[in-house]
């Protein structure tokens, strides 16, 4: 079937039903909404990799409805740029460590050693005591929708092995911009020193710090190798980085596109955690062959030397956090 459409210039225009149907698709294709999502790692990193499969998911669930655009290495900004660029509308979505500019308490997720193994991570996660936790973000402009495993935590340096809490001590530590890494070494007695990932490697390379502490895969995605000879399994701090998304972008979506979001940031964060706990042995074994040397202090001690940690938090937010943390550690 054929028609003829009268042009601006006085002609006929001759389309075909199928130019027509195409044209339509177009403009549909054209009316999803676009959701942009920025992070600071590598595209081979989990991050990346759990993005993709949230990016499938949504279409598996909202057919149609979202044109996702993914964005590694930092290309949009720090962690920080891209999480503020989320409250003004620069950003539709990002994965950021340190959501505790927003709101501080979220600090007490990342006590030291307050989880026991990934089911109770899980668990947490999903808890009541979290919920209420990020309640206010929205207010702030953000919404908190889902959870990526950084992973436990581990202290690589330059200087020397740390086979005990006292080999710390002295050693220029970065950290996460984020008060329980800093009070966790203020405890060691390093001298913590806050800066973004993006800009690790080269203050690695230049002796601005000693060392770092991460979770492996960072480590090995980071290269941070080529700057540190010893790597301390530690796991100190399991840290979860945040999947937070503009609040106004949310609340602009229609409900069953909002369900649909929320859904596939559950399952792809899901999805990333046991993944990444198969990867541990294998990203381990890469460090070795890249000449780390590796040493397994006793946790025990590394618990109670960073116990102080604990206090300032106590002080600081009175019985709200011990409550919290009585609360997470009791699931």
């Amino acid at each position: 079937m054929t028609t003829t459409l009268k042009t601006a210039f006085g002609g006929g225009l001759r389309v075909t039903l199928a130019a027509a149907l195409l044209a339509c698709s177009s403009v549909a294709a054209l009316a999803a909404t676009e959701l942009k999502i920025g992070h600071g790692h590598s595209e081979q990193h989990s991050f990346h990799l759990a993005l993709e499969k949230f990016a499938e998911l949504l279409e598996e669930k909202a057919p149609g409805t979202f044109d996702v655009s993914i964005f590694a290495n930092a290309q949009l900004g720090s962690e920080r740029e891209m999480q503020e660029q989320l409250t003004f509308g620069g950003l539709e979505m990002t994965v950021t460590g340190v959501l505790g500019i927003y709101e501080p308490k979220l600090a007490l997720m990342e006590l030291p050693f307050l989880f026991r193994d990934r089911d109770h991570v899980l668990a947490a996660q999903h808890s009541e005591p979290v919920t209420n936790l990020v309640a206010d973000l929205p207010s702030k402009g953000l919404r908190l929708v889902g959870f990526l495993e950084n992973g436990f935590r581990n202290i690589t340096n330059s200087v020397r092995p740390i086979n005990a809490p006292g080999d710390v001590n002295g050693l220029k530590i970065r950290t996460p911009e984020n008060q329980a890494q800093i009070e966790t070494f203020r405890a060691l007695g390093a001298q913590p020193t806050p800066m973004p990932f993006s800009e690790l490697y080269a203050a690695l390379r230049q002796g601005v710090v000693d060392g770092q502490e991460n979770p492996l895969q960072n480590i090995h995605d980071g290269k941070l190798y080529e700057a540190q000879a010893h790597l301390a399994l530690t796991g100190h701090i399991y840290n979860s980085a945040y999947v937070v998304v503009s609040e106004a972008f949310f609340q602009g979506l229609p409900a069953d596109a909002q369900e649909a979001l929320l859904a596939a940031a559950d399952e792809a964060g899901e999805w990333q955690l046991y993944y990444m706990a198969e990867r541990d042995g294998e990203l381990l074994q890469m460090l070795r062959d890249e000449g780390m040397e590796v040493s397994e202090p006793d946790k025990d001690a590394f618990l109670e030397a960073t116990a102080p940690a604990y206090d300032v938090f106590y002080q600081q937010y009175g019985d709200e956090a011990r409550d919290f943390v009585t609360a997470i550690q009791g699931l």
